[in-house]
């Protein structure tokens, strides 16, 4: 969060209305951005790429994986 004020804080000196959007790195579950987003100010929201579509389906692709390798063949 610290890093992410200093970056929107270093934007706005250069120029008072950016739009500043937080995103990536340890930010990849929906905990991770309101942890960020409830410690800065001025950050508008959070930016999601492979924290909204790979790691979800990342999660479910394993856990279909897990039901398929776990069913037994019949006698």
């Amino acid at each position: 969060a610290a890093r992410v004020q200093a970056m929107r804080d270093a934007a706005v000196a250069v120029r008072p209305d950016v739009l500043v959007l937080c995103h990536g790195g340890p930010i990849a579950e929906p905990e991770d951005a309101a942890h960020v987003l409830a410690r800065t100010e001025g950050v508008a929201g959070f930016f999601g790429a492979s924290s909204v579509e790979r790691l979800p389906t990342e999660r479910a692709v394993t856990e279909q994986v897990r039901a398929f390798k776990s069913l037994r063949l019949g006698a």
